[in-house]
């Protein structure tokens, strides 16, 4: 998976989302991790190296593969032995869909997928596949003899390092050189020289995991399936609205922790393990294995001209960077590491001695899947006058409008109707936008929307504007769900 530090994103190509369930208000989608996928078909060709999976039927396969709806993949089986395959023969494939330099392969049927793991169909996948499954893409680690043990138990600071791991995409290296041991952990039974400590220390910092007491972890201590499954639902809360939507949900379905359990098992991360029993390795396999399995929606998103304005008190040096997973396509001006340019008051920005009216960028975010469950229906006649009055309400200047609806109308009023939703939110927990120094105000505006006909009904979309003061660090994009 590819993950890049740039100066600034806002306008999106998006490559591979997620499909998610949708459930009813006392509820909770847990949100599978992207990158890694699920089909069923027939073996329809095979050779070095190489099997050609085919689509059977509409249920077990995905509504978009490429941007041609393909009807077969190729897989890369490269580990596995050519003899474990028989053409015609159905099967599962659990495979790798994180790559986004080669969408037009993909679309040609040239790009291979990686294959991790497959099951014989009506064959239930082992545990121990499932632990291969994990060890394959670097989450599951084996002991010093090459086993993975899965009989033994697993400790809290064991499935803490394995929550860090899946969430935050950071190795060992990483945890250790960032975080140095600076932060003010309150737990004594977790020393300086605890091979955990990194990973606990930003466990607890981003609400991932809490003590068994005010300043106990017990680092040591076997964990069981229920406290498990608390601290994944919390690690998997990415924003603070997340979080909050996952403990109001586990209230209503019970609190701690049958509201959780509840949770877990509506989501398919558990189905009849005791609760309270102590996780074994191959308990955790299984479940987090769950998290992973998912069937695969690849789709495209075709955005354009993302643009970020700032807008100091005095002239100011900025430095404006962005972490998200993918990669880009064009900077302007061009990206080094981060972009380092001095601000003026007017919007100005200066870099090497030329003048830029603001930061551009293309190109492409994986794992963002929007969701049109509310917004707006507007018509082509309405395009403009609806636009003018919901990015004042968001808090774009008159300047910032006019850039926005110049670029984005042509493109809307395309079509008869449209729905239109503006998805900050959601699009800020995949894309982390950093500025120094600090802005006073930061505005971010990102649209998403798609073709509607003028039947179409859609929960309208409540909006709220940030109050300009200070410094202010104007962001905007958007793209098309095709």
């Amino acid at each position: 998976m590819i993950k890049k530090s740039i100066g600034f994103l806002l306008c999106l190509f998006m490559f591979f989302s997620v499909s998610a369930k949708v459930f009813a208000e006392n509820s909770y989608t847990f949100e599978k991790i992207g990158g890694y996928s699920v089909l069923t078909g027939k073996v329809t060709k095979l050779s070095k190296d190489r099997m050609q999976l085919s689509k059977i039927s509409d249920e077990l396969w995905s509504d978009n593969i490429g941007q041609n709806n393909a009807d077969n993949v190729i897989l890369d089986t490269r580990d596995f032995q050519d003899t474990e395959f028989s053409h015609g023969e159905i099967i599962k494939v659990y495979f790798i869909t994180c790559m986004i330099d080669y969408k037009s392969e993909i679309d040609k049927g040239e790009y291979a997928f990686e294959l991790l793991a497959y099951q014989k169909n009506d064959q239930r996948i082992s545990v121990e596949h499932m632990a291969n499954f994990l060890e394959k893409i670097k989450i599951f680690n084996g002991y010093e003899d090459g086993e993975l043990h899965l009989d033994r138990n697993i400790t809290r600071a064991e499935f803490t390092a394995l929550m860090v791991k899946i969430y935050r995409d950071y190795n060992d290296k990483y945890i250790s050189d960032t975080i140095k041991h600076e932060t003010a952990l309150p737990f004594k039974d977790v020393p300086q020289d605890h091979w955990a400590r990194a990973y606990i220390e930003y466990a607890y910092t981003n609400g991932m995991i809490h003590g068994k007491s005010s300043d106990t972890f017990s680092p040591d201590e076997n964990i069981t399936i229920r406290d498990c499954i608390v601290v994944l639902l919390s690690a998997n809360a990415k924003s603070q609205n997340q979080h909050q939507r996952l403990l109001d949900t586990a209230k209503i379905l019970g609190g701690y922790p049958d509201g959780y359990l509840k949770i877990a098992k509506e989501n398919e991360l558990i189905t009849n393990q005791l609760p309270d029993k102590i996780a074994t390795r191959g308990n955790v396999a299984e479940i987090l294995y769950n998290i992973y399995n998912h069937e695969t929606d690849l789709t495209y998103i075709t955005a354009g001209k993302p643009v970020i304005y700032l807008y100091p008190q005095k002239e100011t040096d900025v430095n404006v960077k962005v972490s998200f997973e993918g990669d880009f396509t064009i900077t302007y001006p061009e990206y080094e590491d981060s972009w380092a340019v001095t601000a003026r008051p007017d919007g100005t920005l200066i870099r090497e001695e030329t003048e830029y009216p603001y930061l551009f960028w293309e190109g492409n975010v994986m794992n963002y899947s929007p969701k049109f469950d509310e917004g707006f229906l507007v018509s082509r006649k309405d395009t403009v006058s609806f636009l003018e009055e919901k990015l004042k309400i968001l808090g774009l200047n008159e300047k910032e409008q006019a850039d926005f609806i110049t670029y984005w109308a042509p493109q809307l009023i395309k079509n008869d109707y449209n729905i239109i939703k503006f998805d900050t939110e959601e699009y800020a927990t995949r894309v982390s936008l950093n500025i120094e120094p600090k802005p006073d105000s930061m505005i971010r505006v990102f649209m998403i929307y798609k073709a509607a006909n003028k039947n179409e009904s859609i929960k309208k979309q409540e909006l709220n504007g940030v109050e300009r003061k200070g410094f202010v660090a104007v962001e905007w994009g958007g793209g098309e769900k095709l």
